[in-house]
């Protein structure tokens, strides 16, 4: 690891001992020191700011919220910081850092880039479930999510230092207003991705006066019931990419029965036992497949773009009895904890927030579709004999705001789809809907990706007017996969 501080910030720090500062200057230099991650070749400002766990009474226990800023380039023409708020509830969104330090400076410019591992994620004493977040075996890839036992163990592990009732959205809310505060920042921009678009909305409720502007991205919210909607969503989305291949000349000469393949894999591993040996020449599993986990599987791989262009090709090979595509896709030899996911956090706020409602608009029909009720049914089961009382249902309401806000969604999102990103919309005054028609949940590889940062750091400045947005239609995904030596760099052809 290099030592010593980077030339850029060398500059920017004497240019703020030289000069006084302006009146839009604030105190991240102050509150946080300088850390170079390894692998990266500039500098961030990192710190922790203590807050109380039980916000409600303000007393006991405290979390060390993980802050770290990645500078503004040009300090004597800041413009409102942007707070970048992301997804799960349980991911912790320091680890984007690296991108918008490294990779693209264009959101740094004029804004300082401030990340926020939120109570129970990342660096804020992360609420991880070990045994749920490790599969020791390729078998508990098929095996319900959320075994008992592995629940009791989080629970007992917990349950003498943790309250987990408070991990609900509201004081995330309010930690980032704290944090707003301590840096001294006036006003701020907030950049949501998914469950930090609720986070975004029901700030922009609770604290108007501290916000400049939003972007919200296939965002979530506190009056959108998305869980028990999951089947839905899911198959909307799948039936969409089946088109996009029928379009594709490539993908329909190769797979031109996919959609009735489809149904007669689903229905041979739902209606026989269908059990594969796997494994090394030292080690070999045999597993016995499961529909409804494989269902869950190949609905997360429609969440972006690199994945949901090798659907096809899974699903070809699984109807001929090669299930070794979609192993790999799952990484089913991995037996490693996966630290990126806090499930404590996880279930400590959506059994408070989403499963009451879920449970209130359950409608039947989503056994219809080829994920059915599993998401739904998992979850409902593990908050049975989790901790916490629901949230109050005030909590619930819509947010309607002014507030200048653009909110982006994916044609092809299994989860939060253009038609809930429309609703949102409709009760915020000031706001603007993009679809991008290629786009997943998010993105991963997406052609003209150009077109998005550009958009996105232009709306936050207020000079969006300008510009085109037919340039969304032209984030377009990599072909798709024929078969394991595919190799092509051409951009998918789907005709308009």
């Amino acid at each position: 690891m290099r030592k010593g501080i980077p030339a850029t910030l060398l500059i920017i720090s004497t240019w703020i001992i030289g000069c006084s500062k302006s009146s839009d200057e604030n105190g991240i230099f102050d509150r946080l020191s300088y850390h170079q991650p390894e692998g990266y070749k500039d500098s961030l400002l990192v710190g922790t700011l203590k807050v109380f766990e039980n916000r409600d009474d303000r007393k006991g226990r405290r979390i060390p919220l993980h802050i770290a800023v990645t500078p503004a380039l040009v300090r004597d023409s800041l413009k409102e910081p942007i707070f970048i708020v992301d997804g799960g509830p349980g991911i912790g969104v320091s680890h984007q850092s690296y991108f918008y330090t490294e990779i693209d400076t264009t959101y740094r410019r004029y804004h300082d880039i401030v990340f926020v591992d939120v109570r129970g994620t990342g660096k804020s004493q992360p609420l991880h479930c070990f045994e749920l977040q490790t599969k020791a075996s390729p078998q508990e890839h098929f095996d319900t999510p959320y075994p008992q036992e592995e629940l009791e163990a989080c629970i007992e592990m917990y349950e003498d230092s943790i309250d987990f009732n408070f991990y609900a959205t509201e004081y995330v809310v309010e930690d980032l207003e704290e944090v707003r505060k301590w840096l001294g920042y006036k006003k701020i921009n907030l950049l949501g991705i998914s469950f930090g678009g609720k986070v975004s909305l029901m700030f922009m409720d609770m604290y108007p006066n501290s916000i400049n502007r939003a972007v919200l991205h296939a965002p979530a919210a506190p009056d959108i019931d998305a869980l028990s909607h999951r089947g839905r969503y899911a198959q909307q989305a799948l039936d969409l990419l089946f088109d996009y291949c029928s379009k594709d000349s490539l993908c329909n000469s190769g797979f031109p029965g996919i959609r009735q393949e489809f149904e007669i894999l689903m229905k041979r591993i739902m209606g026989e036992q269908v059990r594969v040996d796997i494994g090394t020449t030292d080690t070999v599993y045999n597993v016995e497949l499961s529909w409804p986990p494989i269902a869950s599987k190949i609905a997360g791989l429609l969440y972006e773009d690199g994945s949901y262009i090798k659907i096809p090709y899974i699903i070809h090979e699984a109807y001929l009895e090669n299930y070794d595509p979609l192993f790999d896709a799952i990484d089913i030899y991995n037996t490693e904890t996966n630290y990126f996911f806090a499930d404590g956090m996880f279930l400590s706020n959506i059994c408070a927030e989403d499963i009451p409602g879920a449970i209130r608009n359950y409608d039947v029909k989503e056994k219809d579709s080829f994920l059915g009720d599993y998401v739904f049914q998992t979850r409902r089961a593990a908050c049975a004999s989790w901790p916490v009382k629901p949230v109050d249902e005030s909590i619930h309401e819509s947010v309607i705001s002014d507030i200048p806000t653009l909110i982006v969604s994916g044609q092809l999102d299994p989860v939060l789809p253009p038609e809930t990103g429309a609703a949102i919309s409709k009760r915020l005054v000031d706001s603007q809907h993009i679809v991008i028609p290629y786009m997943g949940h998010v993105f991963s590889d997406l052609s003209n990706l150009d077109c998005y940062d550009t958009y996105v750091v232009s709306f936050f400045e207020g000079e969006e007017g300008s510009l085109d947005k037919q340039c969304f239609d032209e984030m377009k995904p990599n072909p798709f996969m024929l078969s394991m030596q595919t190799e092509n760099d051409s951009i998918l052809n789907v005709p308009d």
